[in-house]
């Protein structure tokens, strides 16, 4: 996950990835190299989807939603043969 950290000197934030146990080991600032700690931000939503054109059902899909209402309309299913991870 992604986590900011402030420093407690200049007040700069500091992004850093870590897992969730380690989430309370505060990077050092990444401008004045001092002690930072943790703060509660906003969550940001990355999507993890792009639209595109769907050329078996024909249609331009908006998002995975969207694709599920689409193959129910059109009565298709999703089938993987032998060998499909």
């Amino acid at each position: 996950m992604l986590y900011e950290y402030r420093c407690q000197t200049c007040r700069e934030i500091t992004e850093a990835h870590r897992s969730v146990a380690e989430r309370d080991d505060a990077p050092e600032c990444s401008q004045c190299g001092k002690h930072t700690r943790k703060i509660i931000s906003v969550q940001r939503v990355h999507p993890d989807f792009a639209p595109y054109y769907d050329i078996n059902l024909e249609t331009g899909i908006q998002s995975k939603q969207h694709r599920k209402k689409v193959m129910k309309e059109k009565n298709v299913v999703e089938g993987y043969g032998k060998g499909w991870m």
